[in-house]
């Protein structure tokens, strides 16, 4: 018998789509028009968690394609490069904390803080911002009703905040392996809003599959997320 890797790997790209969850869709934010010119905010940008930690976590593959590495591949999709230099040069000196031992890994990572001047200027110039939130997920850990873990981090929220205020259109996209708070959806009004979760070595394909249009995304969330944990 004969293996086609390729079509495990189709199969897992429309799994992937067909489990994203789209919570929020207003203002025409999404699917992105063709030649669409994007602004991609957060750091987990370049960082795409495939899957959290634990045995599962350190499969190795050829090649993980994340939802900016999918962008960047789509013809149909333009993504503003001054954005993305940023946020390549500020990891030259701000490295991802990959922490120390087993588990160990934080939930999620320390964001870059944003100048309102580029943003502006980027705005000028993108039709949307997509401002991508990631958690890790897995052994050792459960998730902390603290900043960083169930809720953003302070300078999450500021990230928020400051693309919403110099973009007409943005969409907030979740790469998380477990559900967190919400409230920040009333708080900064982002025009979409969807869980990605974590999809793989091919998970950004699924998910610039829903951005663009080609697949209707169909998740529902199996959890019920409360209004306030309190």
């Amino acid at each position: 018998m004969k293996l086609d890797w390729n079509e495990y790997i189709g199969l897992s790209r429309k799994a992937i789509a067909e489990g994203v969850v789209l919570l929020r869709n207003e203002n025409q934010a999404l699917p992105l028009a063709k030649n669409s010119n994007v602004s991609v905010f957060g750091r987990i940008q370049s960082h795409y968690y495939k899957s959290g930690t634990g045995s599962g976590g350190m499969v190795n593959v050829t090649k993980v394609t994340g939802i900016l590495d999918a962008l960047l591949e789509d013809a149909d999709v333009h993504v503003n490069s001054d954005v993305l230099e940023m946020y390549r040069t500020w990891e030259e000196k701000n490295p991802f904390n990959e922490g120390i031992g087993w588990g160990n890994e934080p939930w999620s990572q320390e964001e870059m803080p944003l100048d309102e001047a580029l943003l502006e200027k980027a705005a000028r110039t993108s039709d949307t911002a997509l401002v991508i939130i990631g958690r890790t997920a897995g052994e050792e850990q459960d998730s902390r009703d603290m900043p960083g873990s169930y809720r953003l981090s302070e300078l999450e929220g500021e990230m928020i905040a400051k693309v919403r205020k110099a973009f007409s259109k943005m969409v907030v996209i979740l790469n998380v392996g477990a559900i967190i708070d919400m409230s920040f959806v009333a708080e900064y009004a982002p025009d979409a809003v969807l869980y990605a979760w974590q999809g793989g070595m091919v998970g950004g394909l699924g998910t610039v599959d829903v951005l663009t249009g080609r697949v209707s995304p169909s998740g529902k969330l199996s959890d019920t997320i409360a209004h306030k944990i309190e």
